[in-house]
């Protein structure tokens, strides 16, 4: 369906009022129902206009901790996106299908597993028996449809502000101790970032602005090493301003509350950003020492500011879209990355679910869901409610979930298939089976343990000073992301210390109804002998319709 164009001689309001629903509209919900030709609003009759295509807004946050929602009952000052939350649909039982950053992130944006994934250094870390090893290697490709060239091609503005993360151009190198405010490294800096913009707009976006091509602790000045959330909102609000009178799709990736430490961050220079030093701190936000105040009025501890301080960010996109009178026209996604409640870099539950809840004002009504959800999910729901039909070579692992906002019963899944390193893992609502296996091909000697290691660390130590040196261990196990042996920081302070009673075994089965925590394996238990093999043979199942081998899962490609 192609873009209307609003009557110019009527203003915004005015429009939006002749095509508003009727009460008995709203009040029933029907926005979601079936493949509706008005773009989720009943059939236009007679001389009605019909409403425009919805605006996206995709809110993707960083190892954004449970405690840092004030809606879930934790000690967190968030207003604004305890509101999206507590208006919208929230899932309680929202899981991403891989639980680290770039995995995370290459399937909101496709739709498909990452295991799909077809960048060289990707297919580099195949095992010689053929079997993947999904990490932070999962990159987006120009070649590749993904979810903004589809929306594109039908008729959305597409734009992205904030974390990438998801590979991109080589970029000019400085010394690390540079000095930003040095006029040679400025320019680097502002043509390194124009560069990063440019890779992403190959990958289906309009607009790129505001742009951390990775973690902050990779950028190759350590004196820009510092979150500025005003610099991304700065990069959104441009293009909503942009784009109002448009359907349009903003991908708003924060790099809150990722490390490095975001308390210190707010105290910060707020001029600092990774394409360089502005000429002014940006206003477009409540400021950081407000944050601070209004954090200790509450009487919650200084450690919490960081959260309120995001939580600020999504209030000035939602005050853009009351200022625009677009609320009502856009859908607001919001999902952290992945888990990180001691199981990031895992398929254990810390790592895999996460809280996300969507938000439509006046649209959607206000609900807790338990159905199962995944990240492979998102894709499909926008093109569903943005009234677009996936093109036919486009592969899609997940389903649209329009049913549920719709508050219909039912559910998208029966189970849920996810993927990381050497494991692979299936889950029901009840049940959650992890398959552990190393190719025979990926056994190192001791030696390779030693060196593994010792590249690790000096690694980490060229880019943070401040990091912490670790023993080298000549037989440190082989762990699930297999990144090195003993583990990378991500593991060693979450799923090896979390779940270490069973963390190297090679099959586990949990009762998540009565161990949430996955603490107790049921695997070896005589009494679970046929959820076992109902578990093994699901998973074998899924394994199927994904690229690689596993293990006596599956030995041919």
């Amino acid at each position: 369906m192609k873009q209307n164009i609003l009557n110019q001689s009527m203003t915004r309001r005015q429009f939006i009022r002749r095509t508003a629903f009727s009460s008995a509209g709203i009040a029933g919900a029907v926005a979601f129902g079936g493949p509706l030709p008005n773009e989720f609003g009943r059939a236009a009759t007679g001389g009605e206009k019909k409403r425009r295509k919805p605006n996206v807004i995709f809110i993707i946050t960083d190892d954004q901790k449970l405690g840092s929602f004030g809606f879930l009952g934790k000690k967190a000052l968030t207003p604004n996106i305890d509101r999206l939350a507590n208006s919208g649909v929230y899932f309680s039982r929202a899981y991403v299908s891989t639980s680290v950053c770039t995995p995370s992130r290459y399937t909101c944006l496709t739709g498909r597993y990452a295991g799909r994934a077809v960048n060289p250094e990707f297919k580099n870390a195949t095992s010689a028996e053929g079997q993947t090893r999904i990490g932070w290697n999962t990159h987006l490709v120009k070649e590749a449809l993904n979810l903004p060239k589809v929306l594109q091609q039908n008729g959305y503005v597409t734009g992205a502000v904030g974390k990438w993360h998801l590979g991109g151009p080589k970029l000019k190198r400085i010394p690390i101790d540079s000095d930003p405010a040095n006029s040679g490294i400025a320019k680097i800096l502002k043509e390194n970032q124009e560069k990063v913009c440019a890779h992403i707009r190959k990958q289906g976006f309009d607009y790129a602005a505001s742009i951390h091509l990775t973690n902050l602790k990779n950028y190759p000045c350590r004196a820009l090493g510092q979150h500025n959330i005003e610099w991304t909102v700065k990069g959104g609000l441009d293009f909503i301003e942009q784009n109002k009178d448009r359907p349009f799709f903003l991908y708003f990736a924060t790099t809150l509350l990722h490390g490095p430490s975001p308390l210190e961050s707010l105290k910060s220079d707020p001029r600092i950003t990774t394409a360089g030093l502005l000429e002014k701190p940006l206003k477009v936000q409540p400021s950081r020492q407000s944050v601070l105040e209004r954090v200790k009025k509450a009487g919650l501890p200084e450690n919490a500011a960081p959260a309120t301080c995001l939580d600020d960010a999504v209030g000035a996109l939602m005050k853009k879209l009351d200022d625009m009178v677009l609320m009502e026209d856009t859908l607001i996604f919001y999902f952290n990355d992945h888990g990180v409640e001691g199981g990031k870099g895992s398929l254990y539950e810390g790592g895999v679910k996460t809280p996300t809840f969507i938000y439509w004002k006046d649209r959607i009504k206000s609900r807790k869901c338990s159905e199962l959800i995944q990240n492979t999910d998102f894709a499909p729901t926008i093109l569903e409610a943005c009234n677009i039909t996936a093109p036919k070579k486009m592969v899609l692992d997940g389903k649209s979930f329009v049913p549920l906002l719709d508050g219909k019963k039912g559910k998208i899944h029966d189970s849920l298939f996810m993927e990381i390193g050497y494991t692979r893992a299936v889950c029901t609502k009840k049940w959650k089976y992890i398959a552990f296996r190393i190719p025979p091909s990926e056994h190192i000697s001791r030696e390779k343990r030693i060196a593994l290691q010792q590249r690790y660390q000096r690694r980490k130590l060229e880019k943070d000073a401040l990091e912490k040196s670790f023993e080298i261990d000549k037989d440190a196990p082989i762990t699930h992301l297999g990144s090195v042996p003993g583990g990378s920081g991500t593991e060693r302070g979450n799923a090896l210390r979390h779940y270490a009673k069973n963390y190297f075994a090679p099959d586990q089965l949990y009762d998540l109804e009565n161990d949430p925590e996955e603490q107790n394996n049921l695997a070896d238990s005589p009494g679970y002998k046929n959820v076992l093999l109902e578990m093994k043979s699901l998973l074998k199942e899924h394994l199927k319709s994904v690229p690689g081998t596993f293990g006596e899962f599956k030995t041919s490609l």
